[in-house]
């Protein structure tokens, strides 16, 4: 199959790096072996604002002439460096259009720049993130941010799902319920198989307390629900090891080792999981800061974004890295090529 994924580039926040480092990604990858057509969802005013004030300061960036951009025409008044209200306004109609029109057919996934959410609320728009609303306009309950870095040391990829997300930490253990997490691990195990193409995994589960609970000493969740749930989920799942619940201290010195070393690769598992927001995303950025992408998982379609956030601080400077950017693109692409595989091997319908 010859056809090139179609791939909705959203600006992100305006007053962040998002127009610098989409500028920048598409200038790099025309020397890479990306395949697939781009095309930016955003304001071209914003788009041309950021490319003639930047290019002082770098001379890789893509010339608004050199691609497509699905106008928004937002028209709002856009200060670098200050998230508000208008630039809440602004990513979310980005992001808005880029599903609207993804689910209309026009693209097959979705990369997304990063955004504030703080700047989202400003603007009335009550979502914990991108995340969120991206499930809501698919009608999605079932969903889940897979966090995905290939190694540039080892080659090992690692991939890391958060049961919990945008949630207090006080919260955790009400959410965090024994239904919740195995659905996170069907999930899990789907994307795996669909997106992945993977027929047999090993599975890294965290667990919640210190030391996994020490016998109910440090907490109950694990010995009270978690041990049996995983032990009655690796019974139905033949072709799946899981291993877990692993203390959460101790359970990434392995993927530290197959990151870093070759020669141990094999101790990493294919995938984690991890019980709420920074048990995972500490180690995820630690180890893979700039190859890591946060992938959507359970949506009808692709959806890929960079690990990091809209970095009011530099923004407008012409120092932020495009690196992770280009890998969620790269991995959309990817990603995308691999469920149109695995439909026509199954016999079913993107």
């Amino acid at each position: 199959m010859n056809q090139r994924p179609r791939l909705a580039l959203t600006l992100g926040d305006p007053a962040g790096i998002g127009p610098e480092i989409v500028l920048k990604a598409l200038a790099n990858l025309k020397h890479s072996q990306v395949s697939a057509k781009i095309t930016v969802v955003g304001d071209s005013r914003q788009v041309r604002l950021a490319y003639s004030r930047l290019r002082p300061f770098s001379e890789e960036l893509a010339d608004p002439d050199s691609f497509e951009i699905l106008d928004t025409k937002t028209n709002l008044e856009i200060s670098w460096g200050h998230g508000n209200a208008a630039s809440g306004e602004a990513s979310f109609v980005y992001l808005d259009t880029a599903i609207a029109r993804t689910l209309a057919g026009e693209f097959d996934a979705i990369v997304t720049s990063p955004i504030a959410k703080s700047a989202w609320k400003l603007a009335g728009h009550d979502f914990p993130g991108q995340t969120e609303l991206l499930a809501q306009r698919c009608d999605e309950s079932q969903f889940g941010m897979l966090f995905v870095g290939k190694s540039p040391y080892s080659g090992w990829l690692l991939r890391t799902l958060l049961a919990t997300v945008h949630i207090p930490l006080a919260d955790v253990p009400k959410v965090l319920t024994p239904e919740l997490v195995e659905r996170k691990l069907d999930l899990l195990w789907r994307s795996l198989q669909d997106d992945f193409n993977l027929s047999a995994a090993r599975v890294a589960v965290a667990g919640l307390n210190p030391h996994s609970g020490e016998q109910g000493q440090l907490g109950r969740e694990e010995r009270d629900w978690l041990v049996p749930l995983l032990q009655d989920w690796q019974a139905k799942h033949p072709n799946v090891r899981v291993d877990g619940p692993i203390p959460p201290d101790t359970m990434w010195i392995n993927p530290g080792l197959a990151w870093h070393d070759p020669a141990q690769a094999n101790l990493g598992h294919d995938a984690y999981l991890a019980m709420y927001h920074d048990q995972g995303l500490i180690p995820v950025k630690l180890l893979a800061f700039e190859q890591a992408v946060n992938t959507t998982i359970g949506l009808p379609f692709v959806r890929t974004s960079p690990d990091r956030g809209t970095a009011f601080d530099i923004a407008g400077r012409g120092i932020a890295s495009s690196a992770s950017l280009e890998a969620a693109i790269a991995l959309a692409a990817e990603l995308t090529t691999t469920k149109w595989q695995h439909d026509r091997k199954s016999g079913t319908n993107s």
